[in-house]
C-alpha cells in the first residue's frame, strides 16, 4: 500500500475530478484491497489446456482397441470443431490492430481447437496415411489454419503455436531437400542450418508486421521465437566447433547491445545468456582446467544475474 497514492485519490474524489465510483474503486486498489488474479487465471486456463490434451492422448490410446479408429478420429474431430464453434462467436471483430478480447478463455479454447486440430490429422495420418510419404505437409496445413485464425481473432497464443508448428514443419521437411539438392554437410549440421533460417524468417516476419502496421502488436511473439531457433542452432553446434562458441558470443553480444538500446529486456536477457554461454564456452575450451573452471562460473554467473537485474532497472527508468 502506497499512502501518497491513497491520499491522492481521495483529494482527486473531493474534488470532483473522480467520480465516486472510480474513487472507491481507485483506493480499494491503492490500498491493496484490491488485487487483480488475470494473471493467475490465465495460467490456469494454459494448464487446463494442456490437461485436456494430456487427456485426450490418455483415452486414445486406452480406448482404441474398443472403440476403432474410426470412431476415435471422429470424436477428436467433433471435439476441435466444438471448440472453434465457440472460439468463433466469441471472436471480436476483425482488426489490424489490438482488438479487445469478449472473453478471459477465448484464447485458451480457440488453443484448444487448434491443438485439439492437430491431433486429430495427425491421428488420422497415422492410421490411414491419407498423404503417404508427404506426411509432414500436415504441419504446414496446420502452421497455415493457426496463422489464419490467429489473425481472425487477434490471439497471439496462437499465433505463437502457428509459428512454433510452421518451425517443425520447417525442421521435418525442408532438411532433407536442403542436404539432397544444396547442403552437403550431415544430417545434424543442416538442422541447425535450418532453424537459423527459420529463425531469421521470424525476425523479419515481425519487423515486417511493424513496418505494414498490420498485426504489429504479433512482432514480439516472432521476434523472440526467431531469435530464440537462431541462439539454439549456434548453440546446438558448440561442443565441437570453436566457431559456433564464438559465433554465439558474438551474436549474443550483438542481440542484448541493440535490445537494451531499444529497451527490450526480454531480447536483452536472451541476448546475454546466450554470450555469457559462448564466451565460458571459449574460456573453458581454452583453459581445460577444473578449478578455474569452477572459478569462473561461480565469479561470472552471479555477475550475469546482477548485470540483468541492473540492466532491467535502467530499462524502466529510461522507459
Amino acid at each position: 500500500m502506497n499512502p501518497d497514492v491513497v491520499a491522492a485519490v481521495r483529494r482527486l474524489g473531493r474534488e470532483g475530478i473522480l467520480t465516486p465510483a472510480q474513487s472507491g474503486l481507485f483506493g480499494r486498489v491503492a490500498g491493496d484491497e484490491l488485487v487483480s488474479v488475470r494473471a493467475e487465471l490465465r495460467l490456469l486456463l494454459y494448464g487446463g489446456v494442456l490437461a485436456v490434451m494430456g487427456g485426450v492422448g490418455v483415452l486414445v490410446q486406452q480406448n482404441l482397441d474398443r472403440l476403432g479408429p474410426v470412431a476415435i478420429a471422429a470424436g477428436l474431430w467433433i471435439a476441435a470443431a466444438a471448440a472453434l464453434l465457440w472460439a468463433l462467436r466469441h471472436a471480436p471483430p476483425f482488426s489490424w490492430g489490438p482488438a479487445p478480447s469478449t472473453h478471459m478463455a477465448f484464447d485458451y479454447i480457440l488453443l484448444l481447437g487448434v491443438l485439439l486440430t492437430g491431433a486429430a490429422l495427425a491421428y488420422m495420418e497415422v492410421k490411414f496415411t491419407p498423404l503417404g510419404t508427404a506426411w509432414s505437409n500436415h504441419l504446414l496445413v496446420m502452421s497455415l489454419f493457426a496463422a489464419a485464425l490467429a489473425v481472425r481473432g487477434d490471439s497471439r497464443v496462437v499465433a505463437g503455436a502457428a509459428l512454433s508448428t510452421f518451425a517443425a514443419w520447417m525442421g521435418v521437411s525442408a532438411s532433407p531437400l536442403e542436404r539432397a539438392f544444396w547442403f552437403s554437410g550431415d544430417a545434424a549440421a543442416a538442422a541447425r542450418l535450418n532453424a537459423a533460417i527459420t529463425g531469421l524468417l521470424f525476425v523479419g516476419l515481425g519487423y515486417g508486421l511493424v513496418q505494414s502496421g498490420r498485426k504489429a502488436h504479433f512482432e514480439p511473439v516472432a521476434t523472440h521465437l526467431g531469435w530464440l531457433l537462431v541462439l539454439s542452432a549456434i548453440l546446438a553446434g558448440i561442443g565441437d566447433q570453436g566457431a559456433a562458441r564464438l559465433g554465439l558470443f558474438v551474436v549474443g553480444a550483438g542481440l542484448a547491445a541493440l535490445a537494451f538500446w531499444r529497451g527490450r529486456f526480454p531480447l536483452f536477457g536472451m541476448g546475454l545468456i546466450a554470450a555469457y554461454i559462448g564466451l565460458s564456452a571459449l574460456v573453458v575450451a581454452g583453459v581445460r582446467d577444473a578449478a578455474f573452471g569452477f572459478l569462473w562460473f561461480s565469479a561470472t554467473g552471479i555477475a550475469v544475474l546482477v548485470g540483468l537485474l541492473m540492466a532491467q532497472r535502467a530499462m524502466r527508468e529510461r522507459a
